[in-house]
């Protein structure tokens, strides 16, 4: 049964981690948010997309979900003596990741070719794609700050502003990589990690081609809200500033067009009914990933599910 997963950042990570450890090499694909992306002492960051690669190559730092495990921060330290903006951490090992990066778009090569480079590189047994090419940074709209990259709102001012609109600037502009279209035209079903559906996965949800191909696909998510709180990141506080209940219910409708079934915490098995309502089913397990067996775990039962309903 081939797999794409769609993720994001920390959460979305984790997932992949399962799904990688447990599906053969040609069974899974992993289409990763790039909306995050922004360029920081001349050099091209894509968060979440190193930080899917990281946790795959088994490089993370587990502490953070971000960046390199036992990295030093020399450079870093040097820059905040200099008297350079240091709101963005950037680990020694993490800074070789990002020149290599830049080194390479400037030579003409397209990021999903770079990031196909590290996967091999760093042996990880499945592809990650970026959603697209193109830049198309995601900006927050804040009634504090005004207009903000994602990554000031998210790591500069730690997502306190108060959010007043997403934009997803260029997005129209965004075209997927043949392969990112090969691997949906492929799938048998899509699996949306517990990234944040408001500016993870809809910056991939808005490539023109991408949403078009989810209609046609079984397509399961899981639940980033537990018990009414966002396992990790801004959901949870956006939602309520938005006057939207944080629940699993409206993650449900965040993708209702297309979405068969959301795997939510059993502790939040009493937003069943309601979401059965929009005619989507939900399984009720423990959703929670804190180490590499509990991944695995819920890959699999994700897998047995799917299993039973496709074939």
């Amino acid at each position: 049964m081939k797999i794409v997963a769609l993720a994001g950042g920390v959460g979305g990570a984790k997932l992949a981690q399962g799904l990688s450890a447990v599906l053969p090499e040609d069974d899974l694909t992993i289409i990763v948010n790039t909306g995050d992306d922004f360029t920081f002492f001349g050099l091209y960051i894509c968060p979440d997309l190193d930080t899917v690669t990281y946790t795959l190559a088994g490089m993370a730092n587990p502490a953070t979900g971000w960046g390199i495990l036992n990295d030093s921060f020399k450079v870093y330290e040097k820059l905040k003596k200099n008297g350079s903006p240091d709101w963005f951490m950037l680990g020694d090992q993490d800074l070789a990741t990002h020149l290599e990066r830049t080194r390479l778009l400037q030579a003409g090569r397209s990021l999903t070719e770079i990031t196909l480079h590290f996967r091999d590189v760093w042996n990880i047994k499945h592809p990650i794609l970026p959603m697209c090419d193109q830049p198309v940074p995601t900006l927050v709209d804040t009634r504090d700050q005004g207009m903000l990259s994602f990554q000031e709102y998210f790591v500069k001012y730690h997502f306190e502003p108060v959010v007043e609109k997403i934009i997803f600037k260029d997005i129209d502009q965004a075209r997927p990589d043949k392969r990112v279209l090969q691997a949906f035209d492929q799938a048998d079903a899509v699996v949306i990690c517990p990234s944040n559906p408001l500016v993870s996965i809809a910056p991939i949800l808005s490539v023109p081609g991408i949403r078009e191909r989810m209609a046609s696909k079984y397509v399961l998510a899981v639940s980033p809200i537990v018990g009414g709180k966002a396992i990790k990141g801004p959901l949870a506080k956006i939602y309520g500033e938005m006057g939207i209940e944080p629940s699993p219910v409206h993650v449900a409708l965040h993708y209702a067009e297309f979405l068969n079934c959301i795997f939510l915490d059993n502790q939040d098995v009493s937003y069943g009914k309601e979401i059965e309502q929009s005619g989507i089913i939900f399984q009720a397990t423990d959703i929670m990933m804190p180490d590499l067996p509990n991944r695995i775990r819920l890959a699999e039962d994700i897998l047995e599910f799917l299993r039973k309903e496709i074939i």
